[in-house]
């Protein structure tokens, strides 16, 4: 066996794996960091134009969502990071959205307590019923650790914490859906009330009938809490974390794909990379997600029983189009603000309209701008947009491996024509200001992520009631991180809580410890 020259090996390098890459060197680990592709980051990672380089996007990164000094995230990032991590809120009014169905646009403020009365002013013949369901997200939201806490447990006792909190209901209606709760429990029969309690994120891989209501209103806590953007850009994350890696000596190495793990007698031991090198560690971690990790990584005769079996109850959250937008000149006079501008047709979540049909219309369209939103943007007259919608891969799937052909680009050039008629719709005179697109399909975001299906965020949100799927992987000295512990969405607390696991550490209850000790 070669010399071990890192005490853990942490494979890609998205927030998951950074940070939990620097809460073990926080631990005095030296970490190596692995990523297959070129630059670091995941979804965090930026793009630029590459033939003059004047517009710069963070696809991963439209927003991120409750990063006040108050939050878990914001302190546990700030911890890990020295300090180093900034974000800046969006607009008081953080998201326009509009419902083309009910002909009606309602402004989302950027703090809870003015959301419920703006909710109430609005519809006030239902305010006893908004104060009821903002009830259901408070207490919600102060519980908001029993989330997590059973996925620092062997699956075992996670099993059972999570048995013992359905049976006595420790959440409010554990077992109900939203729209369960939405229309049978409140009974809200106002379609525009409906609309907006309905219309937050779809990223949860199943349709809003069968979300489970405490995972959607975790997720809408955190937007009620404030929009921020990072200062910076997702790379600054980037370098904030590896900076913490590399204090303790640990490094990380790009276009660095693994082939296997390697296992001795029973116990992973180290990683062979795609050039054919072999280094190894007392840890390995891997944050790629745990069905890639299993399947492509782990040797057939190591892979759990209970953990493949597992897999097979969930699915991959579906993938998206996403329209990158390189603006020319001054655009002061359109009044952009540092806000999201959403279109809601129906219901999004079941991702039924396929954007490959001739008569597509697209039915949940966001539209950002990275360049106003990042408060290290320099040159006003090299401004950027990004315009994405969540879909399925299965209706890109007849192009693999066609990107070429005259079909799929007749079809790129279709959507991008559409989705820049929409731009025009909402900003009347801009789209002469554009100089540079490129679309990104599901085609290309399998070919970034590597994830079954071109998920951007693993699995469906119900991984977070299944024990199986924890830090703990069934197999000595490989650990999991990433989206398919827990949460979703550019948050440390999955990496921290693999780390905990890890290193034997409540890392959670330190860093936030520390991070009131130091005040940043």
């Amino acid at each position: 066996m070669s010399e071990k020259q890192f005490d853990a090996i942490v494979i890609g390098s998205g927030i998951g794996g950074l940070s939990c890459a620097a809460a073990l060197a926080k631990c005095n680990y030296k970490v190596l960091v692995l990523e297959k592709n070129p630059s670091l980051g995941g979804s965090m990672a930026g793009f630029t134009e590459p033939k003059s380089g004047n517009w710069k996007w963070f696809p991963g990164i439209q927003w991120v969502c409750d990063y006040s000094s108050t939050s878990v995230d914001y302190m546990l990032l700030k911890a890990i990071t020295g300090g180093k991590a900034e974000f800046s809120p969006l607009d008081d009014e953080c998201q326009i959205k509009y419902f083309p169905d009910l002909d009606y646009q309602f402004s989302f403020v950027n703090d809870k307590g003015k959301m419920l009365e703006k909710l109430k002013s609005e519809f006030p013949a239902d305010s006893k019923l908004i104060d009821l369901y903002f009830k259901y997200l408070d207490i919600l939201e102060k519980k908001s650790g029993m989330f997590s806490l059973p996925k620092r447990f062997p699956p075992a006792i996670a099993r059972i914490m999570f048995g013992f909190s359905k049976t006595f209901k420790m959440l409010p209606h554990m077992d109900k859906s939203v729209t369960e709760v939405v229309d049978h429990v409140l009974k809200i029969e106002n379609k525009k009330l409906r609309a907006i309690l309905l219309s937050f994120s779809h990223y949860f891989g199943i349709p809003l009938e069968e979300t489970p209501f405490p995972f959607y209103a975790y997720a809408q806590n955190m937007q009620f809490n404030g929009m921020f953007y990072p200062d910076g850009g997702g790379e600054a994350l980037v370098e904030a974390l590896m900076g913490t890696v590399q204090l303790k000596g640990g490094e990380s190495r790009s276009s660095s794909g693994v082939k296997r793990i390697i296992f001795e007698k029973g116990r992973a031991t180290g990683v062979e990379t795609e050039d054919g090198s072999t280094i190894f560690a007392d840890k390995i971690v891997s944050s790629i997600g745990i069905k890639e990790t299993l399947f492509r990584l782990v040797p057939e005769k190591e892979q759990p029983a209970k953990l493949a079996g597992a897999l097979e109850k969930h699915h991959p959250v579906p993938s998206l189009l996403e329209l990158l937008i390189g603006f020319k000149g001054d655009l002061s006079s359109f009044n952009i603000g540092r806000t999201a501008y959403k279109t809601v047709i129906g219901d999004p979540s079941t991702m039924s309209r396929n954007p490959t049909k001739k008569t597509w219309v697209c039915d949940d369209l966001t539209i950002s701008f990275p360049s106003i939103l990042n408060t290290d943007q320099q040159d006003p007259e090299y401004q950027t947009a990004e315009m994405h919608h969540e879909t399925r891969y299965e209706y890109f799937k007849k192009y693999e491996g066609k990107q070429d052909s005259q079909e799929y680009m007749e079809l790129t050039e279709r959507i991008t024509r559409n989705y820049l008629d929409r731009l025009e719709e909402r900003f009347p005179g801009l789209r002469k200001h554009v100089a540079y697109t490129r679309l990104i399909t599901p085609l290309d975001v399998k070919n970034f992520t590597h994830h079954d299906q071109g998920s951007m965020f693993g699995l469906d949100i119900q991984k977070a009631f299944n024990p199986e799927l924890s830090p703990r992987s069934g197999m000595k000295n490989l650990f999991f991180t990433g989206e398919d512990i827990f949460a979703q969405g550019l948050t440390p607390l999955n990496g921290v809580i693999t780390a905990s696991v890890a290193s034997r550490k409540n890392l959670i209850h330190r860093f936030k410890k520390e991070y009131k000790k130091t005040g940043w």
